[in-house]
């Protein structure tokens, strides 16, 4: 089929497409933290956000060869995100420098100026690190597509917090720069748009379940266990057989 430009235009003009430039980022603190607004508001942190990265995930995968021999299938094993990774204007008062610091602070103190024998005010001595339940954030990225403002997709990472403050660089040639504060997060799972919304369930309805499986798992490897070495060429080939029945009935 030759390509049609006419189409293709007309397909393009028709979705339009959406633009990288256009997104907000909002972080949700905990309110253990919520002092940390004193500094600057978490809302004109919006504002200042200058990058996002928004982080990729990929499955974790395993060749497996079903039949024990010839070539394997690829399975997935697991599921892997990556940090969002962020970038920072600094304001003038560098409100967002203290914001983040006195963050991490909350995460380990790590300023031990005043001694060992001084703790902060929420408990913490020298290099203690705090209860993640009361440093851990939820951030939005919000992307819209310009068309319309009713228009945008969302990324919501619940129990997120920085584990690296970046470089800033300062020169004296830099005369036309914005000094900037590249921030990671790390997060425990986040959610998008796009995905499907389930339903409630229990695993005692879902028949031969999760439950059922393991159980299965521990049996089975016990009769694994159980089987005896080949001593012969027929001993092996009844060895596989009685393998490949028991890793059978899983499936």
């Amino acid at each position: 089929m030759a390509f049609n430009l006419s189409e293709f235009t007309s397909q393009i003009n028709r979705h339009g497409v959406a633009k990288s430039n256009l997104f907000v980022m909002r972080i949700t603190l905990p309110a253990r933290i919520n002092f940390l607004n004193e500094e600057i508001a978490t809302r004109d942190l919006t504002f200042l956000c200058r990058t996002v990265d928004i982080p990729s995930f990929s499955l974790e995968t395993t060749p497996i060869k079903t039949r024990g021999f010839g070539p394997a299938e690829t399975r997935p094993t697991g599921l892997e995100y990556t940090q969002l990774n962020t970038i920072f204007m600094v304001d003038s008062n560098f409100a967002v420098k203290k914001f983040f610091h006195r963050w991490m602070q909350e995460i380990v103190h790590y300023d031990v100026e005043q001694g060992y024998t001084n703790e902060l005010p929420n408990g913490l001595l020298p290099y203690e690190f705090g209860y993640k339940d009361d440093y851990a954030a939820t951030i939005e990225v919000i992307a819209y597509s310009g068309n319309s403002d009713e228009s945008f997709y969302t990324y919501k990472f619940s129990g997120a917090f920085p584990t690296t403050i970046g470089n800033t660089q300062v020169a004296w040639e830099n005369t036309a720069e914005i000094m900037t504060m590249p921030i990671t997060f790390a997060y425990d799972e986040f959610k998008v748009d796009g995905t499907i919304q389930g339903t409630s369930t229990s695993l005692s309805n879902r028949g031969n379940g999760v439950l059922t499986y393991l159980s299965a798992l521990n049996t089975y490897g016990q009769a694994i266990s159980g089987l005896s070495l080949p001593t012969n060429i027929q001993d092996a080939v009844n060895l596989y057989t009685d393998v490949n029945t028991i890793i059978g009935s899983l499936k």
